[in-house]
């Protein structure tokens, strides 16, 4: 009877996540036991624990991923899961309900970047990633780049009309609507003033230069899918990895969590400074970087929630979010600020946000992330809920600065960045493997 409780239990999990566990004969697996942990079933074996996945996109696409993979690891950085062949070789399993792939778990827990520690060894290890990411040779899916800043960039202001004559419609107006209204024309400036400095920036350049070196990104490097366990991290969940300039990973990583730290620059600097000991910012990119840190991105995602009811808040929780998010505009103006003049930068400093007091309390950051499931723990058992310590001091160890801050050239050394694109070539593809009732081989406890 125990037996049977075990079986449908695991069954149960399976059926939740919307996967036939009968894919789990192609690696000969023999489950003891699952437990669903965010986007992937994690499997506990007789040969250790792996991490199953289901998705339902284009196989080329997941194909493209793999490859990513691989070439990362063959170029060094083996901090990502790499796909498990199955017994027939094939790196995935297209089946009638999805197409699976198979990594090993990476033990640790979900990165807490509101730790220094932990936000200055994402900064490293994206760096790394970015180094190994040149000269991919893979093709087909994933060739899309996802850099066009001011095609975003346009599309949120043609954005803000549209929410204008929401305004006028005859409904009853709340706080969102009143504070939307009062500091809609500084949105536009932060707009606008981001846009006119990324077009004088040297944009095309870098975006040229990462194009003749199929350059990769991650494309959601959030602490979602980042794994720290003692003092390495690992990197997991590449699909929406694609073909782009490291900028976009990085810029993405300060603008989502140097809120956390209001904005602090000193650390914003030792970030920086983090990622440069391992891959070098050219004068270049670090200008282009400074334009993308104008752009009021955090904010701007509020108001699109709101008008575009993307979120289940009240009216009162956006408005708060709002003047919490324009608040720290400030601070990220001021932080530009600094980048211009430290680097020295040919570039406008923006001073458009409004000044807000009385905002003191940032703890709900985290609430536009996403949060598939659950927080990733190491154990079977759910995790109890704990406080979060937020009196982690912020100090860090920045090194002596001397008053001038030098860059390299975006073209000097470019040779000796350039590197060998040894081919990656297409898997053959896996043969498609139906939806079966029972078929002999292990997964336990299935017979």
């Amino acid at each position: 009877m125990a037996k049977r409780k075990e079986e449908k239990e695991l069954l149960d999990v399976f059926d939740s996540y919307g996967a036939d566990p009968d894919v789990l004969r192609e690696w000969d697996l023999e489950v003891e036991k699952v437990r669903q942990v965010r986007g992937v079933l994690r499997i506990k074996t007789a040969v250790g624990t792996r991490a199953l996945k289901k998705v339902n996109v284009a196989e080329g696409r997941v194909r493209f991923v793999q490859q990513v993979i691989d070439h990362l690891a063959n170029k060094g950085f083996h901090d990502a899961p790499r796909f498990i062949r199955t017994k027939y070789g094939d790196p995935y399993v297209v089946h009638s309900t999805g197409i699976y792939y198979l990594t090993d778990w990476r033990p640790g827990k979900e990165a807490d970047l509101k730790k220094t520690k932990n936000i200055f060894l994402a900064a490293e290890t994206m760096a790394k990633l970015h180094n190994a990411g040149i000269g991919f040779a893979g093709g087909g899916f994933g060739q899309e780049t996802r850099e066009d800043f001011s095609a975003q960039w346009g599309k949120f202001r043609a954005k803000l009309s549209s929410y204008d004559a929401n305004l006028e419609e005859l409904r009853e107006q709340t706080g969102m609507d009143d504070s939307y209204r009062q500091h809609r024309e500084e949105l536009v400036k932060m707009i606008d003033h981001a846009s006119e400095q990324l077009a004088r920036s040297p944009y095309p350049q870098i975006i040229e230069w990462a194009r003749e070196n199929r350059t990769i990104c991650h494309g959601s490097f959030s602490r979602q899918n980042l794994i720290v366990e003692k003092e390495r991290m690992a990197v997991v969940d590449f699909d929406h990895c694609h073909f782009g300039h490291p900028l976009h990973d990085l810029g993405a990583l300060l603008t989502r969590y140097m809120p956390r730290f209001k904005w602090e620059a000193s650390i914003g600097f030792s970030i920086l400074d983090v990622y440069r000991a391992v891959r070098e910012i050219s004068a270049e990119e670090m200008t282009v970087l400074a334009a993308y840190l104008s752009f009021p991105k955090r904010t701007l995602e509020v108001v699109e929630a709101y008008f575009e009811r993307k979120r289940d808040w009240d009216a009162e929780r956006f408005s708060s979010r709002f003047r919490k998010q324009l608040a720290l505009d400030e601070g990220r103006e001021m932080f530009v600020q600094d980048l211009i003049a430290r680097y020295g930068l040919n570039l406008s400093a923006p001073s458009f946000a409004p000044h807000l007091e009385g905002l003191e309390s940032y703890d709900d950051l985290e609430a536009m992330e996403s949060s598939s499931v659950e927080s990733r723990a190491d154990g079977w058992e759910a995790p109890e809920a704990h406080a979060v310590d937020l009196s982690e001091s912020a100090s860090i160890h920045e090194r002596e600065e001397s008053s001038e801050v030098r860059l390299a050239s975006h073209e000097k050394g470019l040779e000796e960045r350039r590197t060998d694109s040894r081919s990656v070539l297409p898997d053959a593809a896996p043969r498609i493997k139906p939806r079966r009732k029972q078929k002999p081989g292990p997964w336990r406890p299935g017979r």
